[in-house]
């Protein structure tokens, strides 16, 4: 599959470099053209991954890697291939799902660069609502955000109530192709403590000195963490953080599983700030229990 792919980008693109398995910032595409300057819509060049064995990889996160350098991405099923030849239309183009970096901004014209640079920096400070105001509105009837804190680029974690006056905890997400998914589950006051040592273990195991070494773990899978909600009492409700390949790049993905008649997922890769994030979010939620008692 490789290499019906390496020859056919060959043939359509003569003038590109075209290597196998070539390192891209710490991910290994089965085949990777570079252009030698940048070219709409492609980019810098097509990043092309062969999906045979490895169902289980993150795609999302294998597409955000390459979007973000500038790199288009081709995925490739064997369904693609005829005995020579593969279909290579489905390319997934990095303009317009992803745009270059401020600092890239050699050649463009002097006025480009100043309106290209920070002007004035944001502040936030987050204010605590005072429980009478939170309470002087009627919501009844209605989903309400009540916090809500980012874990990745395009990713949260959230706290809501329901309309029938439930609390829930949801893990959200944004697709590179325009399209969102999330889970929600039901939660209560012990469940504050167990999203706090889920953070702590987070902190610790996946990005602090406890992180196991590649030799300490499974070969695929990882599990760092895992934390049992109490949901409702149809309803099971979990969470998990895993390296899904500790010999390689090994990010971190948080899941969170939802199983009532059938199990239900949302998982994303998240980055170091998720910790704290969640941390957050926990004494939140608690500070939203302690206004709901009232």
């Amino acid at each position: 599959m490789k290499a019906i792919a390496y020859a056919r980008l060959e043939n359509d693109y003569p003038e590109a470099t075209i290597e196998l398995e070539s390192n891209l910032d710490g991910r290994i595409p089965d085949v990777l053209l570079e252009f030698p300057e940048p070219c709409d819509p492609y980019g810098k060049g097509i990043a092309v991954e062969a999906q045979y064995r490895n169902k289980g990889k993150d795609k999302e996160a294998v597409v955000e890697h390459y979007l973000d350098r500038e790199y288009s991405v081709a995925w490739i099923e064997e369904d693609d291939f005829t005995t020579h030849d593969v279909d290579l239309s489905s390319v997934l183009s990095v303009w317009p799902y992803a745009l270059p970096d401020r600092y890239g901004t050699e050649g463009y014209p002097d006025v480009t660069r100043w309106l290209w640079q920070e002007k004035n920096p944001t502040v936030e400070i987050e204010i605590p609502i005072p429980a009478d105001y939170w309470m002087s509105f009627d919501k009844s009837g209605e989903w309400v955000t009540i916090a809500e804190k980012t874990i990745k680029r395009r990713g949260s974690a959230r706290i809501s109530r329901t309309p029938d006056g439930h609390l829930t905890f949801s893990l959200g997400k944004a697709k590179s192709w325009g399209e969102s998914e999330s889970l929600s589950v039901q939660v209560v006051p012990d469940d504050v403590v167990k999203l706090r040592s889920f953070a702590d273990d987070l902190e610790r195991k996946a990005f602090g000195e406890d992180r196991p070494s590649p030799e300490e773990c499974d070969p695929e899978w990882h599990e760092l963490s895992k934390r049992w909600l109490k949901g409702s009492p149809t309803v099971t409700a979990w969470m998990t953080a895993a390296l899904p390949d500790p010999d390689g790049d090994s990010d971190v993905v948080v899941t969170l599983w939802k199983k009532q008649k059938e199990t239900e997922r949302v998982a994303m890769r998240v980055e170091s700030y998720a910790a704290e994030n969640l941390r957050d979010l926990a004494d939140l939620l608690d500070r939203a229990f302690e206004i709901e008692k009232r």
